[in-house]
């Protein structure tokens, strides 16, 4: 019984992660892996096409900011905990996984800590920029660039094959996201998508031969499907996407 709840509670830790702001393009498979390779707080360290930072859980907040965004945007780190066989917590550790932005090879960055500036104490790859007058982290990645056989920005709702459809939708990260149309009488709350990616939403469903209209929602506020261009009005006055099933 000890090791159902023990289970139970890493499957809903890694869920409340999964649905957590993620690097675009790092699937939730390798994402998961990657949080569940974390163990204790260290140096930067390079997996698959990410960088993975750590840091102690002992600040009230952590982030990153990066020289390609200008340092503009700070990345909160999330918590990893971590629990026994019996599931009792053992240690907690901060992390921000950050995808390897294409064509970058070295990566400075600061981190921000209880509202202070420093570099990363953990990174022993630390240099003064002349140019801005501050000391800096770095972190070099040691392999090339692993390129991805499908990028996020080219998936669109599709059938992927006899019996089932992908929808897909592109938005701001953290909503909730659900799908409905004529399959559901819509009903916007039976179907919610799965943020994967930061910011993109899917979820497959089985479907018989036909053709079928939805939307998605977020509340009660219909969203179109931008990856879609078929739409038609229905005729209670609504815009809807269609989809024909094969």
């Amino acid at each position: 019984m000890a090791r159902f709840y023990f289970l139970l509670c890493i499957l809903l830790c890694t869920f409340h992660l999964f649905a957590a702001e993620q690097a675009a393009e790092i699937t939730a498979y390798a994402y998961n892996n990657a949080v569940l390779e974390i163990h204790s707080a260290s140096a930067p360290y390079e997996i698959d096409n990410a960088v993975v930072f750590t840091a102690p859980a002992t600040a009230r907040f952590t982030g990153i900011a990066f020289d390609f965004e200008g340092y503009q945007t700070i990345h909160p780190f999330h918590i990893h905990t971590m629990h026994d066989m019996d599931g009792n917590k053992t240690d907690s550790i901060l992390f921000y996984i950050l995808n390897r932005p294409p064509h970058i090879h070295t990566i400075s960055y600061r981190l921000v800590i209880d509202g202070l500036w420093t570099t990363d104490p953990l990174n022993p790859d630390t240099y003064y920029d002349e140019e801005t007058g501050i000391l800096l982290s770095r972190f070099t990645f040691n392999t090339q660039m692993i390129p991805t056989t499908t990028s996020l920005a080219q998936q669109s709702t599709a059938q992927i094959d006899s019996s089932t459809v992908r929808f897909v939708y592109r938005g701001q990260s953290g909503q909730k996201i659900y799908l409905a149309g004529s399959f559901t009488n819509w009903d916007p709350w039976i179907y919610e998508l799965t943020e994967t990616a930061r910011g993109f939403y899917e979820i497959q469903l089985p479907f018989a031969p036909g053709t079928y209209y939805y939307n998605f929602f977020s509340g009660m506020n219909a969203l179109p499907d931008t990856s879609n261009s078929k739409r038609v009005y229905t005729q209670d006055g609504r815009t809807a996407s269609v989809i024909t099933v094969k």
